[in-house]
C-alpha cells in the first residue's frame, strides 16, 4: 500500500509540473512580439499585392508595415538612398486620427506628375467610415463615393487631414493617391 500511495503522489506532482511547463510556454509564446490578431481594429495593407494583417493597436500595425517595407522607408520620402517601398497613408475611422485604422504601404512614393500612383477600395466593413487620413510619400488624397474610383470625387485633400468634415465624412468607398 505504501508504494501505491507514493506512486500516486509522484504522478500528481509530475502531472502538475508538466502542466506548469505547458502553461509557461503558452504564456511566453503568446506574448512574444506583435502577433497578428484575427479581427483586430488596426490593419496594415500592401496596396500592391493586398497582403493584410490586423492587430490590437495602430502601433503594432505600423511596426508590421515597417518590417515589411524593404530598405529605408523614409528614403523615398526624403530623397535619400534608393527608392523602396514606402508608407502611403493611414486612414482612420474617427476624426483627429482616432478609432480603428488601416495603414497602407506601396512600392514607391506618389509622383510629381500627379498621375494616379495607387488606389484602394475600402473593405465592405470600412465603406462609409473614413473620417481622417494621413497621406505620406508626397501623396494627395482623393475620396470617391463608389469603388474603383467611380462616382463622385472629393476635392484633393492634403497629406495630413485630421478631419474630413462636410459631405466626405463617413462617405468614401475608394481612395486615390496621387
Amino acid at each position: 500500500m505504501g508504494n501505491r500511495k507514493r506512486r500516486n503522489k509522484l504522478a500528481v506532482v509530475t502531472g502538475a509540473g508538466i502542466l506548469g511547463v505547458v502553461c509557461a510556454v503558452t504564456v511566453t509564446v503568446g506574448s512574444a512580439g506583435a502577433a497578428p490578431e484575427e479581427g483586430g481594429n488596426h490593419c496594415a495593407v500592401n496596396v500592391g499585392n493586398k497582403e493584410e494583417r490586423c492587430f490590437s493597436t495602430q502601433e503594432e500595425a505600423q511596426a508590421y508595415a515597417n518590417i515589411r517595407i524593404k530598405g529605408n522607408p523614409l528614403a523615398a520620402q526624403t530623397g535619400g538612398e534608393k527608392l523602396t517601398d514606402v508608407f502611403i497613408a493611414t486612414i482612420f475611422e474617427d476624426w483627429r486620427y482616432g478609432g480603428a485604422s488601416i495603414t497602407l504601404w506601396g512600392s514607391r512614393p506618389c509622383g510629381k506628375e500627379r498621375e494616379t500612383a495607387f488606389y484602394f477600395n475600402l473593405p465592405e466593413d470600412w465603406k462609409g467610415r473614413v473620417s481622417g487620413v494621413q497621406g505620406w510619400a508626397e501623396c494627395e488624397v482623393t475620396l470617391y463615393s463608389r469603388p474603383y474610383l467611380e462616382g463622385v470625387a472629393s476635392p484633393k485633400f492634403p497629406g495630413l487631414t485630421p478631419v474630413l468634415d462636410g459631405p466626405w465624412n463617413d462617405y468614401a468607398q475608394s481612395i486615390e493617391f496621387r
